[in-house]
């Protein structure tokens, strides 16, 4: 799917599947989001990096306004 984040978020975040790391910047744009095998949703800010969250969380976002489905 494709989400709008619709204002610059800094976020948990993952590094090359293994490594979490603290902060990472997701500025306002279009990103694309997946749902996980262990049904989290990741949304990719670039190869390397990326931020998992749970459908709870997610939806969170999404009614705060944070983030908008662009494209299921």
């Amino acid at each position: 799917m494709r989400i709008k984040i619709t204002k610059s978020l800094v976020l948990n975040a993952q590094i090359l599947e293994t490594e979490t790391i603290p902060e990472a910047l997701f500025p306002e744009g279009e990103y694309l989001a997946n749902l996980t095998p262990d049904g989290k949703i990741e949304v990719i800010n670039t190869k390397k990096n990326k931020a998992l969250f749970s459908f709870s969380q997610f939806r969170e976002k999404v009614s705060q306004g944070d983030f908008i489905v662009m494209e299921a």
